[in-house]
């Protein structure tokens, strides 16, 4: 797994992903901007930052995979993928809901299920 690594805020994604995982403080607009970043320095998206079915203003976690490979060129494709994905979030209205943990658990879940899938086609490539 030395050629990628995980942006995420989801504790669950951390602590399975240890090795390769790094910690976001914030919301998933931190973990877009977070990845955002590192594609300007050359990372590229091997997930998309929108995938899944639940819109990016309803769950508080998010977990992305990367290549760790950082180089001088940009990928325009990840680039357009992570603005696309900051555009809809500011589009959608915010959610000021108290979850339970409960609910905290299942949305760490959900997100963990993608990030799961994600990592297996990661390791094909």
């Amino acid at each position: 797994m030395g050629n990628i690594c995980i942006i995420s805020n989801n504790p669950l994604a951390l602590a399975k992903y240890a090795a390769c995982a790094i910690s976001v403080a914030g919301d998933v607009a931190a973990v877009f901007c977070d990845a955002r970043n590192r594609i300007h320095h050359g990372a590229t998206l091997i997930n998309h930052p929108l995938s899944g079915s639940i819109k990016p203003n309803q769950s508080p976690y998010k977990s992305l995979v990367l290549s760790a490979n950082e180089s001088k060129l940009v990928d325009f494709v990840s680039l357009a993928h992570i603005e696309e994905a900051l555009a809809t979030l500011a589009k959608l209205p915010a959610l000021k809901q108290d979850y339970s943990a409960t609910v905290h658990e299942d949305f760490m879940v959900i997100d963990l299920d993608l990030l799961d899938e994600a990592m297996k086609k990661a390791i094909i490539i």
